[in-house]
């Protein structure tokens, strides 16, 4: 099946502004990311946690690294080694590390709510 789209030229300015999971448990869910990551949250009510990550630069990308309908939120770090050793720590199993397709070393693991999570260290060789 073949789709077409129209492409206006009027110019939007638009850009990312969250990314919302959704959890039957925030307080577990903001445990995990504090535990695990060190985040801080900006917003802290009953049924929501916002974390301020101070994100300058956000990709969005459409691939076929992921099957349909999969959705994998990634984070860099400077430090893969720390990342695995508090996953280890809490008893979170993960994949990797492992080559990415970017030149990174990726691990690979869910949050409390089952979304893909995604941690990758730059190298040498990594092209972004």
């Amino acid at each position: 099946m073949m789709l077409y789209f129209t492409i206006s030229l009027t110019p939007m300015k638009i850009t990312l502004q969250e990314i919302e999971f959704g959890s039957e448990n925030v307080a577990q869910t903001k445990l995990f990311y504090q535990t695990i990551f060190g985040f801080e949250t900006a917003v802290d009510q009953e049924n929501l946690s916002v974390f301020n990550l101070a994100a300058n630069a956000i990709d969005f990308n459409i691939s076929t690294h992921l099957p349909p309908q999969t959705v994998c939120v990634s984070f860099l770090t400077d430090n893969l080694d720390e990342v695995m050793k508090k996953l280890n720590e809490n008893a979170i199993v993960f994949d990797g590390p492992k080559p990415s397709h970017l030149g990174m070393m990726s691990i690979a693991f869910k949050d409390p709510n089952g979304n893909s999570i995604k941690v990758n260290q730059p190298g040498k060789t990594t092209l972004i």
